[in-house]
């Protein structure tokens, strides 16, 4: 079977050990980075920078991002191969919403995210990134006493753990 592809690029925010996250109003419930689809003649840093700015209103100067961080995972039936650039700052700087397409958006520990529903970029960057260990189904919940009957039991939901590549 030929799945769609798709090249996106995010940021990952970091500050006094936490990670700026986003709720989209497309996928109500899942936390991911800002980021997004890389348009064509765009390269991955400018995609990056320019979904950091349209999501959450920041901007931050390209030459003080570190990576990318090159992950490729299946997600919605799409091969998705995403780049993830770095940005720490000493302190977390405001950041504003636009409530139609991020409806939310919240700086969380990697303990925290831990209960959170991820998306696969997030999930699959946090274990990269040494802050989670792999997780087989990234946009669920661990199970408290085993798999879900409401889910037919299946955690992945039929997709195949996200994969990655070296950069």
């Amino acid at each position: 079977i030929r799945r769609p592809t798709a090249r996106g690029a995010g940021i990952a925010v970091w500050s006094e050990g936490r990670i700026l996250v986003v709720e989209t109003s497309y996928r109500p419930g899942l936390l991911d980075l800002p980021g997004g689809a890389i348009a064509r003649g765009e390269d991955a840093r400018a995609a990056a920078l320019r979904e950091l700015r349209e999501e959450t209103g920041l901007e931050v100067a390209g030459g003080t991002l570190e990576g990318p961080l090159t992950l490729d995972f299946l997600f919605e039936a799409r091969r998705i191969t995403s780049r993830v650039f770095i940005w720490q700052t000493a302190h977390p700087p405001p950041f504003r919403i636009d409530r139609r397409e991020i409806v939310a958006g919240r700086w969380l520990t990697p303990a925290e995210l831990r209960h959170e529903r991820l998306a696969p970029g997030l999930a699959l960057y946090l274990a990269r990134a040494g802050e989670m260990p792999a997780i087989a189904s990234p946009c669920s919940r661990p199970p408290a006493q085993g798999p879900s009957p409401a889910r037919g039991g299946a955690e992945s939901g039929g997709r195949t753990p996200p994969q990655t590549s070296p950069t």
